[in-house]
């Protein structure tokens, strides 16, 4: 069977790997306008935790969610797990009021409500926090990585900007949409909507913890990697804008200096503008038909994850396999 792939962020690449991880006799092709490390998600802080997906339903989210933490665990934990850029992150995240605990809390590690010592300690401001463990998964690593395992598949990678899906419904059995906003153009999907958020890439910085404050109208984020710390971060709906503001920065690194001071003795090495594929009903994963001719080719939508792309893709991309698989069994039935 030949099945295409369009889109190379984290959703695509996992997507296609995990479809020929189980059905290993297939043609898979990616066709991409971008491939890393020049897509949206090279440049994203790359930290599990659900965000922004939505109106995605919380069984689904859990289920997906939890099957990538699992995934991504189990690559800390061997031998790859420094050439795949992913490792095990502890910290805090803080609150103007109590908040009870999330869906995830027994997906992740060692999840807990903050003391009031620790609030006093780390963010007086604050009524209540969480501290628990998660990953970071770095996709300057990670997609290479991702790319790599295709490629031992013999996965077929086109840089080729797909403007319509009839382009290739021709040559192809299914095709697997996960084109993240440009569903936005390629299917005209109206409930997709740019995300705009700034992140800030700081150097000579000392920092073990991760650090979340969601006290005031932003959320500020400081993630350690082993050179750098990555800041963050803003949300501005509807805004498609790429070229980073020197205003923000500041503003960014004026808000996370007060829950990391030592931020103040760093050197910036970069800012970055990333435009997160939210969608107000949730993440969009499900299959369709549509006719070119006389030939029906189903479709496999995976796209709109909103913040949360790291968080749930190895969970969706299992899933757009199972789809796959659902449609080989139709049409081995239909033969019969």
């Amino acid at each position: 069977m030949k099945i295409c792939v369009i889109g190379a962020g984290v959703i695509g690449l996992s997507s296609a790997l995990r479809i020929l991880e189980r059905f290993p006799e297939d043609e898979v092709t990616i066709f991409a306008d971008r491939f890393s490390p020049n897509t949206t998600c090279d440049g994203a802080a790359g930290f599990w935790m659900p965000y922004k997906i939505g109106n995605t339903p919380s069984s689904l989210s859990l289920k997906w969610s939890s099957s990538t933490f699992e995934h991504l665990l189990n690559i800390s934990k061997s031998e790859v797990g420094n050439e795949a850029g992913v490792d095990l992150t502890s910290g805090y995240k803080f609150f103007s009021e109590y908040t009870e605990a999330p869906f995830w809390k027994d997906t992740c590690l060692g999840f807990r409500h903050v003391t009031q010592r620790e609030i006093d300690l780390f963010a007086p401001h604050a009524k209540d926090g969480w501290f628990f463990i998660s990953l970071h998964c770095c996709c300057e690593k990670y997609l290479p990585w991702l790319l790599k395992q295709l490629r031992r598949k013999n996965c077929k990678l086109v840089e080729r900007k797909i403007e319509n899906l009839l382009e290739l419904a021709t040559y192809f059995d299914v095709i697997v949409n996960c084109t993240g906003l440009g569903s936005y153009f390629l299917v005209k999907d109206n409930d997709l909507i740019s995300y705009q958020g700034q992140l800030v890439t700081v150097k000579n910085v000392r920092q073990n913890l991760f650090w979340i404050d969601s006290y005031g109208p932003y959320t500020t984020s400081v993630h350690p990697r082993e050179e750098y710390v990555i800041v963050g971060t803003t949300v501005y709906p509807g805004k498609w804008q790429t070229e980073p503001s020197l205003a923000i920065q500041d503003e960014i690194l004026k808000r996370a200096s007060k829950l990391v001071p030592n931020l103040r003795n760093g050197t910036v090495v970069k800012s970055w503008i990333g435009l997160r594929p939210f969608r107000s009903k949730g993440v969009r994963l499900e299959r369709e038909v549509i006719t070119c001719g006389s030939r029906k080719v189903h479709v496999i939508h995976n796209y709109g994850h909103g913040g949360g792309g790291i968080t749930l893709h190895w969970g969706c991309a299992g899933d757009v396999a199972n789809l796959v698989g659902e449609f080989k069994h139709q049409l081995l039935q239909s033969k019969l």
